[in-house]
């Protein structure tokens, strides 16, 4: 397993970890997360960001709190709300879930400064955020930053040259995998 050196950079700068899966394993993570470190909260209202009036200003809401944590050196959790919200089939089940994903890409595109560490939570959400939000278009898988979550060090054409980026799924760990992680990449 990498150490936490290599999955950071130095900077003045607060770390990112972005969460999207809705699987039951990442939702008790989340919360461990959220009692074991003081990182700034930036839920993603999902009713808000499927509601086309609603949209644009829940995600510039999203994207200036994180990056006003990010800037000031508190690390920041940007997550969507946890409660289901289904599509009235298959099919607009998968529409919902691709416009919550596109919310998440486009909060990530706002970042204004490079953050100390980036880590994404959920199988669909590491792909998107990565394709979509970073522009990334190759990288070197470095290792490993606990079993079964790789580490990708960013190519030269992303938005972040260099930078270690984290793709943690959405069904691996124990309940305080990602807490330990981001306590490891904090430094605590």
């Amino acid at each position: 397993l990498l150490p936490a050196d290599a999955l950071r950079v130095p900077s003045v700068r607060g770390g990112l970890v972005v969460v999207g899966s809705h699987v039951p394993q990442t939702t008790a993570q989340l919360e461990r997360v959220h009692a074991s470190c003081d990182a700034a909260r930036v839920e993603v209202s999902v009713p808000d960001v499927l509601d086309p009036r609603r949209r644009s200003a829940e995600l510039a809401r999203a994207g200036a709190v994180m990056n006003a944590a990010l800037a000031s050196g508190r690390d920041a959790v940007v997550f969507t709300s946890r409660e289901p919200v289904m599509g009235s089939d298959a099919t607009a089940g998968l529409e919902v879930g691709r416009s919550v994903s596109d919310a998440l890409v486009a909060v990530v595109r706002q970042l204004a400064v490079t953050p100390r560490f980036l880590v994404a939570k959920g199988g669909i959400t590491s792909s998107d955020v990565a394709t979509r939000g970073l522009d990334v278009r190759r990288a070197v898988v470095l290792g490993q930053a606990l079993p079964g979550v790789p580490v990708w060090r960013l190519g030269p054409e992303t938005r972040f040259p260099g930078l270690a980026y984290v793709l943690f799924p959405g069904n691996v760990g124990s309940a305080s995998a990602l807490a330990d992680l981001v306590g490891r990449l904090r430094g605590a």
